[in-house]
């Protein structure tokens, strides 16, 4: 009987040390679990602001190579860096496209050019990132051009920089998120403001040859 008892013991014994070092292991073990986020507006946007009767087409939407799912953030001068676990659900760029399609052709009422000659609108993302500065900011850049069929009309580049808001009920990961998605809107809106001017102001008229 003594035998059996002690027997029991051990086996008790063991089973508790498994049970702990399967805890340790898993522990240890945790997958990484992405959190994904979408710089598409939360809010209603408001009324259409009228562009008159422009028309225009919306060509190569483009980001800078290194931008994809991943979150990207700049330590220093030119030193890179993203998150494994904090992603955007599609590449930057889509957002781009959409945020753009949006401006012009929803929010300005632009009529916007299928076939045939017209102005055309070429834009790249070449910054959409977290500068890790104290206190934290976001980066969004924005090159482009408004061409026709024989000239270039406007080449420039838009470069902007915003605090990263902190809110009530949202962690940093969201923050900077919604402050991202911010600043790529205001990039947007400058760009369409930029663009709405060319496209305003009056044709130049050719030089007479003497």
């Amino acid at each position: 009987m003594h035998f059996w008892s002690k027997a029991w013991r051990c086996c008790g014994a063991l089973a508790m040390s498994g049970l702990l070092l399967g805890c340790a292991l898993t522990s240890k073990g945790d997958a990484l679990s992405p959190r994904y986020f979408s710089p598409e507006p939360g809010a209603v946007l408001g009324s259409p602001r009228a562009a008159r009767a422009f028309e225009m087409r919306l060509g190569q939407v483009s980001s800078a190579s290194h931008l994809d799912e991943r979150i990207a953030y700049r330590v220093g001068g030119s030193e890179m860096g993203f998150y494994d676990d904090r992603r955007w659900t599609e590449i930057p760029e889509a957002y781009l496209r959409r945020a753009l399609e949006r401006e012009f052709f929803e929010q300005r009422g632009l009529s916007r050019i299928t076939t045939g000659v017209g102005p055309t609108l070429d834009v790249e993302l070449t910054a959409f990132e977290e500068l890790r500065s104290k206190p934290s900011k976001v980066r969004v850049v924005l090159t482009f051009s408004l061409r026709d069929e024989r000239h270039s009309l406007i080449e420039k580049t838009l470069d902007l920089e915003q605090l990263v808001q902190e809110r009530s009920g949202y962690d940093p990961a969201q923050c900077l998120a919604r402050t991202m998605t911010a600043t790529l809107d205001e990039a947007v809106r400058q760009l369409g403001s930029e663009v709405i001017s060319v496209l305003s102001a009056p044709p130049v008229a050719p030089i007479a040859n003497p």
